[in-house]
């Protein structure tokens, strides 16, 4: 009686320590030493702010390498390990400074919310400058902030940032409308004309011209100019249906 006693006293113990060592996970993870012991703590209250105000999780992590993982499967590990616990998804940044790469993961629920294009380009604008300047804190902070601003565009109008509203002007609904519109017109004035009596079609071009009213002079065909525009191919990319399976969303590129 005595051992079952102690054994389920070590088992409670042992639980509570797991349970204690998980709650210690802090949501800023710096391997690599470029951030300051304060800076880390304002980030990591900064994201408890956002977290509880959208009941999501955030994860930021600076490493000094992945080893040999791609960063794709490094940050997805790094979101289903430690964060993807929240009510209303997940979100991590992480960063190879070996690689001086970074990638952002979303779990399923988030990626509804934090779109693979207009979402995740929208976080990519708000930090890169800073990451690519050494501003770490700052990419960092920021990268927070637009969290904060997709989460709270979602709430307030419905949709995700970059979607339409219900019921918003739609230019391409609008434009194949006009194009119908278009070509009905054409069929019907065709069907109008056809079913006249008095009005055919000419057989040929010459039917149309009185004959020696035109006169050519001069048969010469002039090149008066041309414009060329080039535009710089995007780097790094969007991740796009899901890349990296499991339903995670997100992107990356290079700083």
């Amino acid at each position: 009686m005595l051992k079952k006693f102690f054994g389920v006293l070590a088992l409670i113990v042992a639980l509570s320590f797991s349970t204690a060592d998980a709650a210690q996970i802090k949501s800023v993870t710096d391997k690599a030493g470029v951030l300051k012991a304060e800076e880390v703590e304002l980030l990591n209250q900064r994201i408890r702010n956002v977290e509880q105000a959208h009941k999501i999780k955030i994860g930021v992590a600076f490493v000094k390498t992945v080893g040999g993982r791609d960063m794709v499967t490094a940050s997805n590990d790094l979101l289903d390990k430690n964060f993807a616990n929240g009510a209303n998804g997940g979100i991590v940044l992480l960063v190879a400074m070996d690689k001086r790469k970074y990638e952002m993961s979303t779990d399923r629920r988030l990626r509804e919310i934090i779109t693979d294009y207009e979402g995740i380009s929208f976080l990519k604008d708000a930090f890169k400058s800073d990451l690519s300047a050494g501003n770490y804190y700052g990419a960092a902070s920021n990268f927070v902030d637009g969290v904060d601003e997709l989460l709270t565009y979602y709430e307030k109008n419905g949709v995700a940032y970059g979607q339409r509203k219900p019921g918003e002007f739609d230019p391409i609904a609008a434009a194949v409308a006009f194009v119908t519109a278009v070509v009905l017109s054409v069929f019907i004035r065709s069907v109008l004309i056809g079913s006249m009596s008095n009005i055919h079609h000419a057989m040929a071009a010459l039917d149309y011209l009185k004959k020696n009213t035109v006169k050519l002079t001069e048969n010469r065909d002039t090149f008066l100019f041309m414009t060329v525009k080039r535009r710089a191919r995007s780097s790094g990319g969007k991740r796009g249906g899901g890349h990296g399976g499991g339903g995670h969303g997100g992107g990356g590129g290079s700083f």
